[in-house]
């Protein structure tokens, strides 16, 4: 079964996880998550005016810095994860749309957007063994009543056959809110802020799932999480990049 003329369902599973989400469509007809068309959770037209990542650096993944050799900053100090991509720059009705997702519960966009990540993840097809969705504090998570990572992981991992492991990796304290925050003071915010199981992680490759990334601080602490508890080799997807996040201040709400 083809997608939009995008990725084929191979699996049973995937094939039930995507109906399910046709049968809620039917039964109360959606609107865009970027222009709130009505009848579509995500039209072409939002669809066409996402700003791709075609190149950037290498290992971390930003799309300024050149595709043949890495940025000066992962030369300077390479990061615990062995490569970042993200599928398109957080502006439009892209970020509108995660918007939606993250704080209006519109949680079936997190379907919609994972056929976007899974044909990314075919571009760079790393060897994974487990899927690790970044997690939430508690008080976002009782907040939300869900993670948008998670909705985003789940089809990508159905489509991998791959394990999802949602609990692999915790929060082990309350993090101030990124948003407003510099670089340096993004890293300082989330520096040794999770933990990961050994249980599940030790001598694995894993893959980190993510919304946004801006700095890149919080997938280098989950990252160097995973590290510490015996990952062998550690990479990161996420649905957007902002696209010139200032020293000073952050695009990302």
């Amino acid at each position: 079964m083809q997608i939009a003329g995008r990725y084929r369902l191979k699996y049973p599973a995937e094939w039930l996880h995507h109906l399910f989400w046709g049968a809620l469509d039917w039964l109360y007809p959606p609107q865009c998550g970027g222009c709130q068309t009505l009848g579509t959770r995500w039209c072409s037209q939002c669809q066409s005016d996402c700003r791709r990542i075609i190149s950037g650096c290498p290992r971390c993944g930003r799309p300024e810095a050149s595709l043949s050799s890495v940025c000066a900053e992962c030369a300077a100090q390479p990061p615990a994860f062995d490569a970042l991509r993200s599928w398109a720059i957080y502006t439009g009705p892209l970020r509108l749309a995660i918007l939606r997702l993250k704080y209006h519960q519109d949680v079936g966009l997190g379907e919609i957007f994972a056929q976007s990540l899974i044909e990314l993840y075919q571009q760079v097809n790393w060897p994974v063994d487990l899927l690790v969705p970044v997690p939430l504090s508690a008080d976002h998570a009782w907040e939300r009543g869900y993670n948008q990572s998670t909705l985003l992981a789940r089809p990508l991992a159905l489509h991998l056959r791959i394990p999802l492991r949602p609990r692999a990796l915790r929060r082990t304290r309350i993090t101030q809110a990124q948003v407003g925050l510099n670089a340096q003071e993004r890293r300082e915010n989330v520096s040794r802020a999770f933990m990961a199981d050994p249980r599940d992680v030790a001598g694995k490759s894993i893959l980190i799932l993510d919304d946004v990334t801006t700095t890149g601080a919080t997938m280098q602490a989950c990252a160097q999480a995973l590290r510490d508890a015996g990952a062998r080799s550690v990479y990161g997807l996420t649905l957007a990049r902002a696209a010139h996040p200032s020293p000073d201040g952050d695009q990302q709400p």
